[in-house]
């Protein structure tokens, strides 16, 4: 860890001395701490050959800690920025890579991507070298090092760029949705691009996303109108141990006893974070009883959460449907919607895995998803997470949508489907790319060769087409040096 602490200083602002912090109890991350005083700077992962794959940094404490002056210091151009970054991918990397892409993720924040290459035919390996979040006084926040290994395979290329797009293009590509014009703050009928298709295998074979891992389309139920009986702060988990304060809008509720023992120090239990007036954070850490094997029946755990929904939305049953339900935690299992049996076999429960009262519960995840007509409203789903042994909302990320703003779209469109699709169809091209299989073993990534989809017009990739006007919404495509 000695070589680690040596060369990760080097990219953390005013380079102080820090020690890694090797805990037995944390088994997934380990903490960067000021050699000095002990202050928390971060964390970081690394392999069973401690080889690093991630690191976290708090920049703001950094700062603090170090006595530095921002406005005193001249923020870095962008050749200065990948200088630092390449520094970083040669010191920490398993192997050499190139640099793929460069992207303004915030104000002076940047995502730095590098890959490894297939050199034979010089194509990049997705996933493969490294992620890096930098900002501009040279600090990396944030990385993920690649340090797997991994298997090229060379199927025999059948069709040509030329006739892999042929081929997809007698797809249908696009499809009828609403979406929010953020700039004119309203909702508009588009033709959005039918993001389940991947691309063309070099034998001649559509790809889809579906298909390629196994997924199968999930069924949406009708949510009946709910009747509240349980406050907020109940399905929360808050009970007559927990003080409750607002600050800047934000609730937090704190353990009393903790919170006479340790005053300003005392971390919150149940966090309400308010961005805006658009939605909301919930997250709770009421700890619970990990002695205790039974669970809650679904219907409960499913009425906690249409509960909760319906006090932070209102009148849910007039905007959402419920998703099929699936799990969140490796202990539980997938579970039928007529049945109230044990999520998992209780005779498979490993003890010693349970013997730390602060252990996670595990948790179900129920989806709702927003509708207008026929019409998914995806960006605006809400997912819940509920405890299966005490019912409590362990978290939800709450996005407010605007009815009446949606009930206003014209839902009749004067671009055809066709047209909307030919338009689409301009900017397609096929490009020969890795891609990684699906490993069932998962030993090893293993690539193969396919054409991926590769829309990109002068103004960028294609995001959206009016479905009125048939105008064309680009996102901006990243920075990339060939």
């Amino acid at each position: 860890m000695i070589e680690i602490e040596m060369k990760l200083k080097k990219y953390l602002i005013g380079q102080p001395s820090i020690v890694i912090n090797e805990d037995e109890t944390m088994e997934d991350s380990i903490e960067v701490l000021d050699a000095r005083n002990d202050v928390k700077y971060g964390y970081i992962e690394v392999t069973d050959d401690k080889e690093l794959t991630n690191i976290n940094i708090d920049f703001d404490r950094l700062v603090e800690n170090n006595d530095v002056e921002l406005e005193s210091l001249e923020e870095l151009g962008m050749d200065e920025i990948l200088h630092i970054t390449e520094s970083f991918v040669k010191d920490f990397g398993r192997e050499a890579v190139q640099f793929s892409n460069f992207s303004e993720i915030g104000e002076g924040e940047y995502l730095v991507v590098y890959e490894a290459i297939d050199k034979k035919l010089k194509l990049p390996l997705p996933n493969s070298g490294a992620v890096i979040e930098i900002n501009s006084y040279g600090t990396i926040t944030a990385a993920t090092i690649f340090q797997e290994y991994y298997q090229l395979t060379y199927p025999k290329v059948e069709v040509t760029e030329a006739e892999a797009r042929e081929i997809l293009c007698k797809e249908t590509l696009v499809e009828l949705g609403i979406e929010e014009n953020e700039e004119q703050g309203e909702f508009e009928l588009v033709y959005q691009p039918i993001r389940d298709y991947i691309g063309v295998t070099v034998g001649g074979e559509v790809q889809k996303a579906s298909q390629l891992f196994s997924e199968s389309k999930l069924e949406q139920f009708a949510v009946t109108p709910v009747q509240v009986t349980k406050a907020l702060p109940k399905l929360l988990g808050a009970t007559d141990q927990y003080v409750l304060r607002e600050e800047e809008g934000n609730l937090y509720w704190y353990d009393a006893e903790e919170l006479d023992a340790n005053g300003e120090e005392a971390e919150a239990v149940i966090e309400v974070l308010h961005f805006d007036d658009a939605g909301a954070n919930y997250e709770s850490n009421v700890e619970w009883d990990t002695e205790v094997k039974t669970e809650l029946p679904f219907e409960q755990l499913k009425e906690n959460a249409m509960q909760f929904l319906e006090i932070i939305a209102g009148d849910i049953h007039y905007k959402y449907m419920l998703e099929e339900q699936s799990t969140s935690n490796d202990d539980t299992e997938e579970f039928d919607d007529d049945t109230d049996e044990d999520f998992f076999n209780v005779d498979e429960y490993d003890e010693d895995e349970h013997e730390d009262e602060h252990e996670d519960e595990p948790t179900i995840m129920f989806t709702f998803i927003p509708f207008f007509h026929e019409y998914k409203l995806d960006k605006y789903s809400v997912l819940i997470e509920v405890g299966i042994h005490t019912g409590i909302i362990r978290s939800c990320l709450y996005s407010a949508l605007n009815m009446e703003a949606i009930r206003g779209v014209n839902t009749t469109p004067l671009i055809t489907l066709e047209e909307a699709d030919a338009i689409y169809k301009q900017s397609l091209q096929m490009k020969l790319s890795r891609f990684e299989e699906i490993d069932e073993d998962d030993e090893m990534t293993i690539y193969s060769l396919n054409y991926s989809i590769n829309v990109l017009s002068e103004n960028g990739v294609v995001d959206k087409i009016n479905a009125t006007t048939g105008e064309v919404t680009y996102t901006e495509s990243d920075f990339v040096r060939g």
